[in-house]
């Protein structure tokens, strides 16, 4: 296992954004609260993360998540990934935590449109903050999500305590990948409003350290072909949409691509990976 992670020098210092106030809970809350959200829906679908439903399918397959279970969703933006567990998984129930007022409420609605309002509970809290009890949920899942937590620790601690002994914690995050320099960090980290990007080892260790067995910790493979088709979309398929939902601002849709061109050649590079997690509480 430790041979696939690719161990890097342990002095390795995390990449954080310098302007902390522009990754703030505020900050990030306004963004998912105006036009990025739906820039965000019209490439990746009304589930808003790499992969969508097919990168959920195979994570739950990953972890053991299926019928019968009860889970919970850390940073839950719409709730598209609980609607997939639910409808395509065969999960039981789940609760979804989200700071963003907007789009907790648009979950609540899309939850009723899809009749799965007995199964499916949404709240606008803080996910560091949920007030889920300990030890009570059998798995606890996030999809692309804990990049907005300034703490990375904190966000694994809240899962591993929410989550029942001998439960799972799955997820993916956007984790940096071999050869980002400082410069290209803060660039993405500031146009994404990250505060800080991991590695796969130091997710690991994070886990590891909240008392888990970690059981698959990788790159998923997604990220580049991820940021082809969006680039691709937002620069030929859906220009008029994408435009629109910039209030026809002929700069802010060049910033657009420009900013999507840079994330497409990180990726390609390998730079920026989307790595996917599963880890079982001790």
């Amino acid at each position: 296992f430790k041979e696939r992670l690719r161990l890097r020098p342990s002095h390795r210092t995390m990449k954080v954004l310098a302007d902390k106030a522009a990754a703030s809970f505020e900050a990030i809350a306004a963004n998912y609260s105006g036009p990025e959200q739906s820039i965000w829906e019209l490439v990746m679908g009304k589930e808003i993360d790499i992969g969508a439903a097919s990168s959920t399918v195979e994570l739950a397959q990953k972890a053991g998540v299926g019928p019968g279970m009860k889970g919970v969703d850390l940073n839950c933006n719409n709730g598209g990934g609980m609607r997939c567990l639910v409808r395509l998984v065969g999960v039981d129930s789940m609760i979804g935590v989200d700071l963003t007022q907007k789009v907790v409420e648009t979950g609540i609605a899309r939850t009723a449109e899809e009749g799965l309002s007995d199964k499916i509970t949404l709240i606008c809290r803080n996910s560091l903050e949920n007030g889920l009890p300990d030890n009570s949920a059998d798995f606890v899942y996030s999809k692309d999500a804990f990049c907005y937590m300034p703490e990375k620790q904190l966000i694994i601690d809240q899962a591993a305590r929410i989550v029942k002994p001998g439960g799972k914690i799955l997820f993916t995050d956007w984790i940096e990948g071999e050869g980002l320099s400082d410069e290209e960090a803060q660039r993405f980290l500031r146009l994404m409003a990250f505060p800080a990007i991991p590695t796969i080892q130091e997710y690991t260790k994070m886990l590891e350290r909240a008392g888990c067995t970690v059981k698959v910790a990788e790159n998923s493979g997604r990220f580049s072909p991820a940021m082809d088709c969006y680039t691709y979309m937002l620069k030929h398929q859906a220009v008029y949409d994408a435009k629109k939902l910039l209030g026809w601002d002929d700069k802010a849709y060049e910033k657009l691509i420009s900013d999507f061109e840079f994330m497409q050649k990180l990726a390609k590079e390998g730079k920026i990976i989307q790595g996917m997690f599963v880890a079982v509480k001790n």
